[in-house]
């Protein structure tokens, strides 16, 4: 079963896996990856081996290089363009130090809060906008 960005975003150093049969040529969208939550029982009755995979973190926005059955590891083998391991934690590490304060503090003319890693954003000018934005 496919993932959300969301999901994709909490699971960035698990292990990728294509979730269904996708032709060579594609862009990596989390769509295209399997739920790491099952992979344990996979390995376990010797269904995938995860030797050599790349993470989801690294081949989201990378492109498959070959047509790959579902839950098929992906691995520089069939990714071209992924993002190697320091790049993946420094970006997860430059998300982690910006406070949730100093965005609600960037925000000007409106009524901020943080819900659940979103900020959330209230603009009372002649018509009432709401907008939640991800984090």
């Amino acid at each position: 079963m496919s993932i959300t960005a969301e999901t994709a975003k909490a699971h960035a150093n698990d292990p990728a896996v294509l979730c269904c049969r996708a032709e060579g040529g594609i862009t990596i969208e989390a769509a295209n990856l399997e739920d790491p939550a099952i992979f344990d029982e996979l390995v376990d009755s010797g269904l995938l081996n995860l030797e050599g995979c790349l993470t989801i973190g690294q081949v989201l926005g990378a492109k498959l290089t070959k047509t790959s059955d579902s839950l098929c590891p992906l691995t520089p083998d069939n990714v071209e363009g992924f993002k190697d391991a320091a790049e993946t934690e420094e970006a997860s590490e430059r998300e982690e130090k910006i406070p949730a304060a100093a965005v609600e503090m960037n925000v000007q003319g409106a009524v901020t809060t943080v819900k659940s890693g979103k900020v959330v954003i209230s603009i009372k000018e002649g018509k009432d906008i709401y907008l939640e934005l991800p984090i």
